[in-house]
């Protein structure tokens, strides 16, 4: 029986969401580099540095996605991810660590933007475009369960052998990521209208395209609302995921294992709420950024609480995190309309890189000053300030509301 094209390609994507993320030492990387004598300010300076170089990359890389073809961009950033591992194993040291950062951040801009507009041109071109929240959330859970196995795989060999192993498989899951998604994925005609009104081809030259995306974002307040959600609201769980280590250890005195753990389960409500996403009726940006609010309520109360109670908070504040993410993804790529649709996707994600550089250097300095609760409980205030800002944005009558 032949196997339809797009059921090809949900296969590889998520076969590749799935292996990228399998990096057992995700949950441990943070004590690896205090342990290594990496002090919190400078653990700090290394996600801002890993933040910055997206923030240089992420535009002209989005650019490249709506030029190039889109399956080799993604598996090439799998395998710019495995040599930024190489680095962390062969140099474990600041300046090594650095390297690797920086490594890592330019190959995850090579998929940013492209993934979601390869996704959604596939789906365009064979008539199940209404499929996009429902593909994309599975992919969002593949690569979620995908970090659960790497969680609790990274956590128990850390605690048993050491960091040197869960680095050395590190290294090989991007890289069959890329040799699955090559192999079974295939690139497909771009789809959009042009901002002037005509069916003309997207314009000739690298420059004109990255302007394009910059006239789709200025043209439409709902995607530059949007866009700005993405970049504040979006952002801040994602610092937070980095900063969860310290954040555990110091509200308790827990193993690795008990670290890897907690980050599986954090990852694995996740997978439920992403998977389940395209069923929350939230279709419009006040609804979602309610969503990021009670995201920011749950974290507060993390902090505050104690035991079993602020794990399961914690938890909760994740997984509605995850599921506004999603929503808000599908609603962006609902909203463009030009051919430069990776390069506005990746204007969110260098907006989301900006503030995540901001985010990071002011957690760390707190978290020096204060503690890693003071750093949390600041990003819980963040998050609510937002959301109130965001539901009381007044958009144009003709945009969504």
């Amino acid at each position: 029986m032949l196997v339809s094209p797009v059921r090809r390609f949900e296969v590889a994507w998520l076969a590749q969401r799935f292996a990228r993320e399998l990096i057992l030492i995700y949950p441990v990387y943070a004590i690896l580099m205090r342990e290594s004598g990496v002090t919190a300010w400078e653990f700090s300076t290394l996600l801002a540095a890993w933040s910055f170089i997206v923030v240089l990359a992420e535009i002209p890389s989005g650019t490249l996605g709506d030029r190039l073809n889109r399956v080799h961009l993604i598996s090439a950033s799998g395998l710019i991810k495995a040599v930024a591992f190489c680095a962390w194993l062969f140099w474990p040291t600041y300046w090594g660590f650095l390297a690797g950062f920086l490594i890592w951040g330019f190959g995850s801009t090579l998929r940013s933007g492209t993934e979601e507009s390869l996704l959604h041109d596939t789906l365009a071109n064979h008539g199940e475009l209404e499929r996009f929240e429902q593909i994309y959330g599975r992919g969002t859970a593949a690569g979620s369960a995908g970090t659960v196995v790497a969680f609790l795989a990274g956590g128990y060999l850390a605690d048993r052998v050491g960091f040197e192993l869960p680095l050395q498989l590190s290294i090989i899951a991007p890289l069959a990521a890329s040799l699955v998604f090559i192999l079974l994925a295939r690139e497909t005609p771009r789809t959009g209208e042009s901002l002037d009104g005509d069916d003309e081809d997207p314009p000739g030259t690298y420059f004109e395209t990255m302007a394009l995306g910059f006239r789709e974002v200025r043209r439409s307040a709902l995607v530059l609302r949007i866009v700005a959600m993405a970049a504040t609201l979006g952002c801040i769980w994602g610092v937070m995921d980095e900063f969860l280590p310290m954040f555990v250890t110091e509200k308790s005195n827990v193993t690795l294992f008990a670290v890897g753990v907690i980050y599986a389960l954090v990852a694995g409500a996740s997978v439920i709420a992403v998977t389940l996403a395209h069923r929350i009726p939230a279709r419009t940006p006040r609804a979602i950024a309610g969503i990021f609010g009670l995201a920011g309520v749950s974290l507060g109360l993390a902090v505050v609480l104690e035991g079993m109670l602020s794990a399961a908070l914690l938890v909760l504040s994740f997984a509605f995190n995850g599921a506004a993410k999603v929503l808000l993804d599908s609603l962006l790529q609902r909203s463009i309309r030009g051919h430069a649709r990776a390069t506005v996707t990746s204007v969110a994600g260098t907006g989301d890189e900006v503030v995540g550089v901001l985010l990071f250097l002011s957690g760390g300095a707190i978290a020096n000053a204060f503690s890693w609760h003071g750093t949390t409980i600041t990003f819980a205030l963040a998050a609510l300030v937002l959301m109130l800002v965001f539901v009381l944005w007044r958009s144009p009558s003709r945009e969504v509301d």
